[in-house]
This record gives C-alpha cells, structure tokens and sequence, in this order.
C-alpha cells in the first residue's frame, strides 16, 4: 500500500510540473541560503535529542539513559526506510525492554499527542483551505485535541504526561521554524501566515497517508496542493521540501543504522 501510495503521490507531482525543469542549483544560489542551511542542520540534532528525551521520560518504568534512549529513537527511524507502517520505530524502541506491555502503551501514547498536536495545526490549514474559516468551524480542531488531552490526562503520571506534551510541542515548533525559514527562502513574496498554514497542511497529510521512502512523495504532493493557489511556479516548492527531507529524514536514518547493528549485537547476546 505504501508504495501503491507513493508512486500515485510520483505521479501527481509529475503531472502538475516539470520534473527536468527543476534545478537543483537554485538551492544554493539564494542569498543569506548558506546561514539557513546551517540554522537549519543545527536545529536537526535537537529534534531528535527532544524525541529522544521525550521517550525516556515516558519509560520511567524501564530506568532508561537518555544515551540509551537516544540509540533506540534513531535505529527505529533507520528500521523504517525497510519496515512498513513506522514498525521499524516500533521494534527500535521496544526491542529488548524489560516490561513491553507499559512501553508499547508510552509510545502508543506518545503517538497520540503527536497526532492531536498535528490535528489541531493541520485542521486549522485544511479549514483556511476550503474557506471554512469562521469561529464555529475552528472549535472542531480544538474540540477535537480538547477531548483527547482530557482522554490522556484520566491516565496515571499526569505531570509526566504533561512534561511529554511540551516536549512534543516544542518539537513540532522546531520542525515547523526549519521548515518555515526554507520555504521562506525560496518562497520570499508569500505572506509569512500562507506559509505557516501551508506547513501545518503538509504535516497532517505526512502524517495521515502512508509513504514507502519516509513521506517521500506525500510531503511533496501535499505542498503542492496547497501552495499551486498562491505561488506562479509551484515546481519552487519541491526543492524546500527536499532539503528539509534530506536533513530531518535521511541524514539521522543514515546515523541510525550504526545503532541497528548493535540492536542486532544485543539480541544475540
């Protein structure tokens, strides 16, 4: 299905541009791109140590290193590029551990936070999209996350849940700022709310739709959509998309296969 999913996203992208007029030179010709980049490759590591933090302060139960914790965040995101639907993520974290009942419900709920917090950003987009922007029509989004957080919060360890909230959520603002300054970039004439709500559109879709190679394909289509209404050239918009898959995805997958092997090594031992 995922790759049912992702070639049909290849095909959409193929038929709204021009793939050989797309030049990736244009990444590195933009004036101030080479502090961005950087800004950007630096804001990466801290995604993934507040995804690694986040999970050891949901396992109290399994007395978890943040070193340890840390290992096993990047070895599941390596394990997804060969495992469908995220499960690579799923054995990374849960190999080995000593209670998998209590940690296959943290990371269930992890995952539930992750997709309110995306529900409400993205539903917001979705409603500015189709012109369903008025004040009964935003309750939904709200309404929605509002009875989920009351859903997790009659679970026990509330003000450890709470700590996992802002961890997720200051982690999403850290996607969202990477992923606003490249669109930014090449994107200078669009107003800066068009561009926030384009990301919150591209985060719910990535989310939602299955993808082979890591959102590949649907992060793409899906910017496409949205942006083709406000930018002339919407071929721009793949190559902001592409380098905040390449540093977010890709470069800490590749990081991420040292720690498969020794996932390996302790299993055989």
């Amino acid at each position: 299905m995922k790759i049912i999913v992702t070639g049909l996203c290849i095909y959409f992208i193929s038929t709204r541009v021009d793939l050989s007029d797309i030049s990736l030179k244009e990444a590195f010709d933009k004036p101030d791109g080479i502090i961005i980049y950087m800004i950007v490759l630096m804001l990466m590591p801290l995604n993934w140590v507040l995804e690694a933090e986040k999970w050891r302060v949901s396992i109290p139960h399994e007395t978890s290193s943040f070193q340890e914790a840390w290992r096993r965040v990047l070895a599941g995101l390596a394990l997804n590029w060969v495992i469908p639907f995220t499960l690579g993520d799923v054995g990374g974290r849960l190999l080995n551990v000593q209670n998998a009942k209590k940690s296959a419900g943290a990371l269930l709920i992890n995952r539930t936070i992750l997709l309110l917090i995306t529900l409400l950003y993205g539903g917001i987009s979705v409603l500015y999209y189709f012109d369903w922007y008025n004040h009964w029509m935003l309750a939904i989004p709200f309404l929605v996350v509002g009875v989920g957080l009351l859903v997790l919060s009659s679970r026990g360890n509330g003000s450890m849940w709470i700590q996992v909230l802002a961890l997720s959520l200051l982690r999403y603002v850290i996607f969202t700022f990477q992923f606003y300054l490249v669109l930014s970039l090449f994107l200078p004439e669009l107003a800066w709310y068009l561009i926030l709500l384009g990301i919150g559109w591209i985060f719910l879709f990535r989310s939602v739709i299955p993808s082979f190679f890591g959102n590949f394909g649907v992060r793409e289509a899906s910017a496409i959509v949205f942006f083709q209404a406000y930018v002339p050239d919407v071929s721009i918009v793949l190559i902001p998309c592409l380098i905040i898959w390449m540093i977010n995805t890709v470069i800490p997958s590749i990081l991420g296969t040292v720690y498969v092997f020794k996932l390996k090594l302790n299993i055989a031992q």
